[in-house]
């Protein structure tokens, strides 16, 4: 089964990283692809080194700002080199593409993930999934319960089904917390609350970081990962005189170690499908406080950390008290076992490619 993933770029994330993982995991791994609409291969594997195992497997298109039909004849032509007879997209921008791509040929499936629905609150947005998705129809699959209800309340298509995120457990396993953090340049006796998202709106950075300003002085917070938002955070931190309770790593490449040298993970995203990250660090047996947005309630209970709702911020340093209170470990790390493994996802992923290509 010739297989070819298209995402809207190769930057560490969530979505990013499922699409690599199911083309690891896969029964047909040999025979999958992921393509990306932007970027070029020297900055994605200087970024993200990890990948330099799938070099062959990974194409650019390298598509211009705005619409660019250039980008759809070089998907087809991807297609046809290929043999490729599933494409599978993820979010609105690769399924504009695929579903362009495959009314050049017709008889390629397409597969679309919803990772989120909340892009669809734009008239633009629907109309373009609605219009085609009749043009080009489309397997539709939901990352969570929730996102596959929003889906449909917004444009009347029904998901297929719902799979649910998985991860690559064995890879996500808790390590010695001093040695993590050690690694990292951690304080060994801190409390520490961790953070994972890209540094952009709508992930919660300023709200953790106020969150610190009530917190004994033993509470540190680290951020993993970059974006637009780096400075001002910094510059913020350092106005609240906050800078030697709050560590900025970067991009963290092996982020079990990550997970391991924390003692809660706090995701307090204003938007959300189906975190990953949540996830993760379940399987590195960390304690959560996250806010109630997207699929998180439908993995998260009080047995391994706290939900609070998205205006409820001024709530979080009470939240993360609660959390330091969890015993983190294998009780927490088996109920990221029994509802997230990344073979249970990539076979149900396997499981509809045959069957809609019989």
């Amino acid at each position: 089964m010739k297989v070819l993933h298209i995402v809207q770029h190769l930057n560490i994330g969530g979505l990013e990283k499922m699409a690599v993982s199911l083309l690891e995991q896969s029964r047909f791994c040999n025979e999958t692809r992921i393509a990306a609409l932007e970027g070029d291969k020297d900055t994605c594997l200087s970024n993200w080194p990890q990948l330099k195992s799938l070099n062959d497997k990974l194409d650019f298109l390298e598509k211009r700002e705005r619409f660019d039909y250039q980008a759809v004849n070089k998907l087809v032509d991807l297609i046809d080199t290929h043999n490729i007879r599933v494409v599978h997209s993820h979010h609105i921008g690769p399924m504009l593409y695929a579903c362009l791509a495959c009314l050049k040929r017709p008889d390629v499936q397409h597969v679309s993930t919803v990772h989120d629905a909340w892009y669809l609150s734009g008239i633009k947005s629907r109309f373009i999934t609605k219009v085609l998705n009749t043009l080009s129809p489309v397997h539709w699959i939901a990352d969570a319960d929730v996102v596959a209800h929003d889906f449909y309340a917004q444009t009347s298509i029904r998901p297929q089904e719902t799979i649910l995120n998985g991860i690559d457990c064995k890879k996500f396993a808790p390590i010695n917390r001093d040695y993590a953090r050690y690694q990292l340049g951690l304080p060994k006796s801190a409390k520490i609350v961790g953070c994972a998202a890209r540094l952009e709106l709508g992930k919660g950075h300023e709200d953790l970081i106020d969150a610190l300003k009530t917190l004994p002085n033993n509470h540190h917070i680290v951020f993993a990962g970059q974006g637009s938002l780096d400075a001002s955070l910094k510059a913020k931190v350092n106005s609240l005189k906050l800078e030697s309770r709050v560590h900025f790593l970067g991009c963290v490449h092996n982020m079990e170690v990550f997970y391991s040298a924390i003692d809660v993970f706090c995701l307090f995203s204003q938007r959300e499908g189906m975190p990953l990250t949540i996830l993760e660090a379940m399987a590195c047996g960390t304690p959560i406080v996250a806010s109630d947005v997207g699929g998180i309630k439908e993995v998260l209970t009080q047995k391994q950390g706290v939900l609070l709702s998205r205006l409820q911020k001024q709530q979080i340093p009470n939240a993360i008290e609660k959390a330091l209170m969890i015993e983190a470990g294998q009780a927490i790390r088996s109920h990221a076992l029994s509802i997230a493994q990344i073979k249970d996802m990539s076979r149900k992923y396997d499981q509809l490619y045959c069957g809609i290509t019989a």
